[in-house]
């Protein structure tokens, strides 16, 4: 990992991730707002122009579909995720569209997507818009540009420092922490910001809420360091004294903390803060993400 750019941006440099190719979407029309509101876990309705909220699409059982960042902007929605979403999360979005006065568009092949870290806002591209959104856990912004050339604000950064950054801040991606069997309670608190329990009916809504009435799910995401700054293998399973309680999802190297660190679902009586457990005879322990450490 590029280690001068790790802490570049940490400094506060303007430096970009190009997030395209990723699946792009635009939803306009009166009905927009009580279409997409059936359709995600977040409330769309709470959203002012230039706001970003985070959501998951589930199943009528509560079984993720997918996830996604939506973007309010004069009069519509703008919707982003993984590229490899593209083709069934916009199917499954477009599928409840019958009467609804609301157009739903792929704009992945006209539209691109870059995210540019920092506090200071870039300047908008002649066709498109900047808005604020700490999508990686850091203060920055979303670049939508109406073209397939991405803007890029400062250097480029590779996957590998980003991937870094999403591991320090336990943001569960897609194809590692979710999949179609996650139920969105189940994947830390970064997804449970992304659940409202409010706003009333959307799809597996009913199963969403009969967990929170449980009061709680049979195991959750949590953030793990390791004793040293080796990690354990994405897969390796979790011991809490002779008994399997989980496995890691995600792992590497933070250079903030001089460890392993790791993503891992564990079973509840092995997610409490400061639960030690082994991954291949690694120590770890259960620990709170960087993004959330300055507020412990």
């Amino acid at each position: 990992m590029n280690l001068d750019l790790y802490h570049r941006i940490l400094a506060g440099e303007s430096l970009t991730f190009v997030l395209s190719p990723r699946a792009l979407w635009r939803l306009s029309g009166p009905d927009r707002v009580r279409y997409l509101n059936g359709q995600v876990t977040s409330d769309v309705a709470d959203l002012a122009d230039g706001q970003i909220c985070y959501a998951a699409v589930c199943t009528a059982k509560g079984r993720m579909e997918g996830d996604l960042h939506i973007t309010a902007r004069n009069a519509e929605f703008y919707l982003d995720a993984e590229p490899e979403l593209r083709e069934s999360l916009g199917a499954r979005l477009e599928k409840y569209l019958i009467a609804d006065d609301a157009v739903f568009e792929d704009v992945s092949d006209q539209w691109s997507l870059s995210h540019v870290f920092g506090a200071t806002a870039p300047p908008a591209p002649d066709v498109g818009f900047v808005v604020a959104h700490a999508r990686f856990g850091l203060p920055g912004f979303d670049i939508w540009h109406a073209s397939q050339g991405a803007v890029v604000v400062g250097e480029s950064l590779p996957i590998d420092v980003i991937e870094t950054l999403r591991l320090e801040n336990a943001i569960p991606r897609w194809g590692a922490e979710l999949t179609s069997n996650t139920l969105p309670p189940e994947a830390g608190p970064h997804m449970l910001e992304a659940i409202s329990y409010t706003k009333g009916c959307y799809v597996g809504q009913e199963t969403i809420a009969r967990l929170k009435s449980v009061g709680h799910v049979n195991r959750t995401l949590v953030f793990l360091q390791s004793d040293s700054a080796a990690f354990p293998a994405s897969g390796a399973k979790l011991i809490l004294g002779e008994q399997e309680v989980g496995a890691i999802t995600s792992s590497g190297f933070s250079p903030r903390l001089e460890k392993g660190i790791a993503l891992a679902y564990v079973q509840l009586k092995a997610s409490e803060t400061g639960t030690s457990l082994l991954a291949d005879g690694l120590g770890l322990t259960v620990s709170i993400p960087l993004s959330n450490s300055a507020n412990a």
